[in-house]
């Protein structure tokens, strides 16, 4: 900015609107590269949350068939040497074996779904007090399918397979698993999952402030430079940029400088020579 001063001395005023505009636009791109990041980082902290939930499924899932083949195998043996089901004692001593292995689980049930028999009674089960009961009708409604499934319940799952016997199928495995365990695993893991996101969510802040300075700095750069050369500072410029014209512009106000200095010099001496 060009001003005079009472001498006539023609001089810059240095003036810089643009330092808070500057600093607003830092602020903001402080702001949106933050959240940009932050945006990322919990994105990729809920796909892995979610992805560990369906990994200990899949977890539970396959250590829960593994019994049931092994049950199921057991099982059919010996009914395929002649032994009725309700003759093989040795299968409850078998659940009782498996249950107290595993704390996850809730109970183990033998039962007898004979395609001709309306009957769906436990015959076998950790449980004692539901030995001889009839077992819940979702436990069966699918043991024409050779597969195994799950009944959710509340706060538990229950896995089921079939077994068969020489003239079909001969009745069902049920393993009863708590979710608590699974639910108690899921709540560490977000636990542990948030405080590290926590972490990282610091260090991708601080990391965004750097970036935004050095960015801002580097943008900002010639309109500082044309700052100090409009100020008078010798500053060597290349280029045909904006340092060129605010070196260009201080020269013309020096030489503005110059012929108002002469002018004002020749008015002082025809006033000497009156």
């Amino acid at each position: 900015m060009l001003w005079f001063e009472p001498g006539g001395t023609a001089n810059v005023r240095p003036v810089s609107p643009s330092f808070v505009c500057c600093m607003t636009f830092i602020g903001r791109l402080i702001l949106i590269v933050s959240a940009a990041l932050l945006a990322t980082l919990l994105l990729v902290a809920a796909g892995a949350f979610v992805a560990s939930e369906r990994v200990t499924a899949n977890i539970e899932r396959a250590r829960v068939s593994h019994m049931l083949g092994s049950l199921r195998a057991a099982t059919e043996a010996n009914l395929s040497i002649g032994l009725a089901l309700d003759q093989i004692s040795s299968l409850q001593a078998r659940i009782e074996r498996e249950n107290a292995a595993d704390a996850a689980i809730i109970a183990i049930d033998i039962f007898n779904a004979q395609e001709r028999s309306v009957s769906r009674k436990s015959i076998y089960s950790t449980d004692r007090g539901s030995i001889g009961e009839n077992v819940p009708w979702a436990w069966t409604e699918r043991l024409a399918n050779n597969t195994i499934w799950s009944v959710p319940g509340h706060g538990e799952t229950v896995y089921i397979t079939r077994f068969d016997n020489d003239l079909g199928l001969a009745g069902g495995i049920a393993i009863t698993v708590s979710d608590s365990a699974r639910d108690v695993r899921n709540e560490r893991l977000l636990q542990d999952l948030a405080w590290h996101t926590g972490l990282i969510a610091l260090g991708t802040i601080a990391v965004g402030i750097v970036l935004s300075l050095i960015f801002s700095h580097m943008i900002t750069r010639p309109f500082r430079t044309a700052t100090a050369l409009l100020k008078g500072s010798e500053i060597p410029v290349s280029g045909e940029g904006m340092e060129h014209l605010a070196q260009q512009t201080r020269r013309n106000w020096d030489r503005m400088d110059v012929r108002l200095d002469t002018g004002l010099k020749q008015l002082e001496a025809l006033d000497d020579a009156q």
